[in-house]
């Protein structure tokens, strides 16, 4: 199916987004199906193949990532972003933190709703990237990225929530050098994406809603936590080093 039948583009900024896709859910059967239909608008952008590289963010992202580097022919890495949570709830965050303590946070969240001092933030990115340093080790084996220099960068994760993942994912690229960042999600709150667009040239987002309670999982008719087992074998796939057959025993 054409791009042109999936979905009807619509811009707000520097954000793009399908106008008969937006508003509702869910839209998607499954974090595959999304990453198609993201296959099927990241050409109308006329990226340079050879310049562009797919970043998905660990490890709901990774299916998705996976599906575009496969579908476009493009190289895959992966980043692990974590939230800073809430002392009440692992589930909600505040911020997030990526390799090299880059992150991102609600200045006024941290410091006057939750009274904590800029040295206890501080802290707590470091905490948080204890995590972050330990699951780059399992998933991707090294904490050695390439330089980005004169690239465009796409960073894949399954949704936007508050935004905060996405931007501290974007900062740790843009220190790699990459020339252009573009955010992709399949799904996004209208905050969250006006949140990213300070860190990124473009953000995709085929379905965008405004809801007060809005929930990435929404989006999904199918939604599960992916597992450390799923999510190397969507990376090998999505570099060409598992066949669809082998994908496909992901699935069964």
């Amino acid at each position: 199916m054409a791009a042109a039948d999936i979905c009807k583009l619509a811009e707000r900024g520097r954000i793009t987004y399908c106008e008969n896709l937006s508003w509702r859910a869910p839209i998607y059967r499954d974090r595959l199906e999304a990453g198609k239909v993201l296959a099927s608008i990241l050409p109308m952008l006329d990226l340079n193949i050879n310049e562009t590289v797919v970043y998905a963010i660990a490890t709901g992202g990774i299916p998705v990532a996976a599906t575009v580097a496969r579908s476009l022919g493009l190289p895959l890495d992966i980043i692990v972003v974590k939230k800073i949570t809430f002392p009440w709830t692992t589930e909600a965050g505040f911020g997030a933190v990526a390799p090299n303590n880059t992150y991102a946070y609600d200045a006024k969240i941290a410091h006057v709703y939750l009274g904590y001092t800029k040295e206890e933030v501080k802290e707590l990115v470091k905490t948080t990237h204890h995590y972050v340093v330990e699951r780059t080790l399992q998933l991707r084996g090294s904490l050695t990225y390439p330089r980005l220099d004169d690239k465009t960068v796409v960073l894949i994760d399954d949704g936007i929530a508050t935004g905060y993942t996405m931007i501290a994912g974007l900062r740790f690229l843009r220190q790699h050098g990459a020339r252009t960042l573009i955010a992709a999600a399949p799904t996004a709150s209208i905050d969250g994406v006006d949140r990213v667009a300070g860190d990124a040239e473009k953000i995709i987002v085929p379905n965008l809603r405004s809801d007060p309670n809005y929930s990435v999982a929404d989006a999904y008719i199918e939604w599960h936590d992916v597992s450390d087992e799923e999510a190397i074998k969507y990376l090998q796939w999505g570099r060409g080093e598992l066949s669809d057959s082998g994908k496909n025993s992901i699935l069964a």
